[in-house]
């Protein structure tokens, strides 16, 4: 009897040990995509960058979306806010060169820093971001967005810009047996054109509106979206 309750104990932790497993990977895995480090990344906030605050939550609040690069030279559009009310000191005004500490799905980190912290690769990133443009026409600056794209693209995927009229129109076009990438690609890529539609109209005032298409080369249109306006946030300070 007694070899019998001790053979059900260790079927019923067999049993325990079985389901429990897989719980605490999924939940170690959970946990180091949300807060386990990732990578550093690098930005400035733009010199036209609107930092002016707004109301939530009983607090004032702004909101940083930066193009963020790694040490490789590898992009990645990272967003946080900033609580001014309690953390006026994180509040970085445009020209700030910051370093962002992101796990594979949050910023769990950031600081201001010097330029001369800023790895090379990284800074000349930035630098391609930020240099003005010195295109007089929609066509000239549309060459010009395709050579600075042109970094982006690898052996499944090239990245072009062309204007028609007063509209720039982005294209990312992939193999045919490349759908997965091009969809994850389509995912990633809104919210950076949301926010590209203010720096083209900066640098064109004539320009009406941007095209983001996400293409097969068989012709399968997997994305295409049109910006024509941005929203618009007047706060005080």
């Amino acid at each position: 009897m007694k070899k019998k309750r001790e053979k059900l104990l260790w079927i019923a932790l067999a049993a325990v040990i079985l389901v429990a497993t897989p719980v605490v990977v999924v939940g170690k895995r959970y946990y180091d995509a949300r807060y386990v480090l990732d990578d550093y990344y690098y930005t400035v906030v733009p010199t036209d960058y609107d930092i002016t605050p707004y109301t939530d939550q009983g607090g004032r609040l702004t909101q940083y979306d930066l193009m963020c690069y790694n040490a490789d030279g590898e992009s990645r559009e990272l967003s946080f806010t900033v609580l001014i009310d309690t953390h006026k000191s994180d509040l970085y005004p445009p020209g700030t060169f910051i370093r962002v500490s992101a796990s594979k799905q949050l910023v769990i980190g950031r600081r201001a820093v010097d330029v001369n912290d800023v790895p090379e690769k990284a800074l000349d990133r930035i630098k391609a971001d930020f240099s003005p443009s010195a295109a007089s026409s929609p066509a000239e600056y549309a060459e010009e967005r395709t050579r600075s794209l042109a970094a982006m693209a690898n052996g499944a995927m090239t990245v072009s810009c062309l204007a028609e009229g007063s509209t720039l129109i982005y294209t990312y076009l992939y193999d045919a047996g490349a759908k997965d990438l091009a969809e994850a690609a389509a995912e990633l890529l809104d919210p950076v054109y949301y926010v590209q539609f203010r720096t083209d109209k900066d640098a064109l005032p004539e320009l009406t509106a941007i095209i983001l298409e996400v293409k097969l080369t068989d012709g399968t249109v997997i994305y295409s979206q049109k910006y024509e306006t941005r929203v618009l946030f007047d706060y005080e300070l």
